[in-house]
């Protein structure tokens, strides 16, 4: 695979996670009341404003990679852990509370046939030109562990911002 075309995938993966953003923000707010077991309710202005932040940092790293783009530096892995993160997301808690609750999770579409796909595929491309797979997980597990956390402030403060 060329660097051109590594490019253009990333590119891609952008316009999925825009759109699996989007679904989310239509139609999880609702979803969420069914799923007071296993997260609280959010309403739909905190949730838009948390999935605005997440998509601009999404879109921060991407751009950061871009033009830093060489394996193995910290924008590198930032991106590699943000995107990880998203192809997680797919599975937990998308494809799982789907499962668990027999009722489709909003996202898990396109997470399951955009996010995933598209971030192994970028993962695949840097471990072999060479990225060191322990700082990879490490990576992901910091982004995952610093994002997922900084939810519940960000839909706080969209409700905050935006209560209506």
């Amino acid at each position: 695979m060329t660097d051109s075309m590594i490019l253009s995938i990333k590119l891609i993966f952008l316009m999925g996670f825009t759109l699996h953003n989007l679904e989310e923000s239509v139609w999880l707010p609702e979803w969420s009341k069914h799923a007071k077991n296993f997260h609280e309710p959010v309403k739909k202005n905190q949730f838009i404003f948390a999935v605005i932040i997440i998509t601009m940092i999404g879109y921060w790293v991407t751009i950061a990679e871009i033009l830093y783009d060489e394996p193995g530096n910290i924008p590198n892995y930032l991106y590699l852990g943000f995107i990880g993160m998203m192809g997680l997301n797919s599975i937990f808690p998308h494809l799982v509370a789907t499962l668990l609750l027999k009722k489709y999770a909003p996202g898990l579409i396109t997470g399951i046939l955009l996010n995933l796909p598209i971030s192994l595929i970028i993962i695949i491309f840097y471990l072999q030109k060479g990225i060191n797979i322990y700082y990879l997980i490490l990576s992901i597990a910091i982004v995952t562990g610093l994002v997922v956390p900084t939810l519940k402030y960000l839909f706080e403060l969209g409700d905050k911002l935006l209560n209506y």
